[in-house]
């Protein structure tokens, strides 16, 4: 056994993966987010028309409809499809890090456009941006996006792994004490971030934005 991996890291804690793999891309992929968003917002409000409108709404509804969200839908049956859709979103950020082809972000990109096209709509429909964003998205939104920022940078440890890997680089931690830390992370900090997500979106959202 090589010097580099006799000091290879067979385990890890959660607190440990935190502090040595994820905090990093935690912050890089907060500020993806933030700049998707407001990028977004602003091209979504510069290049779509307001006749586009209601076309883009029918599809975002057929797309909600999809996913099991419906506007006549129970605050229970909303909260469990929220919950749902959004732990799946978070995992496959996670484990599609093992793919080296930097997926994770895509998911982060794509949850941050998302905003900002729901931010251009709200703008079109005269109702006040600052007011849906804070009362809307943002009570639910803080540990929503908290937990699939967290998925996406647990991916991204994977990710970084595999590329050392197939470079023939040296790595301080091993394949499988990266894996079982993230399934450890996302069981025990991300799920129940989403579930508090999922019922104040589904129960407080809905009487804040009365």
């Amino acid at each position: 056994m090589d010097k580099g991996e006799s000091f290879m890291k067979t385990s890890l804690s959660i607190r440990e993966a935190w502090n040595d793999y994820y905090r990093k891309d935690f912050v890089r992929l907060l500020l993806v987010f933030f700049v998707t968003g407001v990028v977004s917002y602003w091209l979504f409000r510069t290049f779509i028309a307001a006749e586009q409108v209601d076309e883009i709404l029918a599809q975002l509804g057929e797309s909600f409809e999809a996913s099991g969200l419906t506007f006549d839908s129970s605050a229970r049956d909303t909260m469990i499809a929220l919950f749902v859709n959004n732990t799946r979103v978070t995992l496959l950020a996670f484990l599609l890090g093992m793919i080296p082809l930097f997926i994770p972000y895509v998911f982060v990109v794509i949850n941050a456009a998302v905003i900002g096209l729901v931010a251009m709509l709200v703008g079109f429909t005269g109702e006040s941006v600052i007011k849906v964003l804070v009362l809307g998205i943002l009570p639910h939104g803080v540990t929503e996006i908290s937990a699939i920022l967290l998925g996406a940078a647990m991916g991204l440890s994977l990710n970084r792994h595999v590329w050392k890997k197939l470079r023939g680089k040296e790595t301080d931690v091993t394949f499988k004490a990266l894996l079982l830390a993230g399934i450890k992370t996302f069981l025990f900090i991300a799920v129940p971030l989403l579930a508090v997500s999922a019922v104040i979106e589904a129960y407080v959202t809905p009487l804040l934005l009365q």
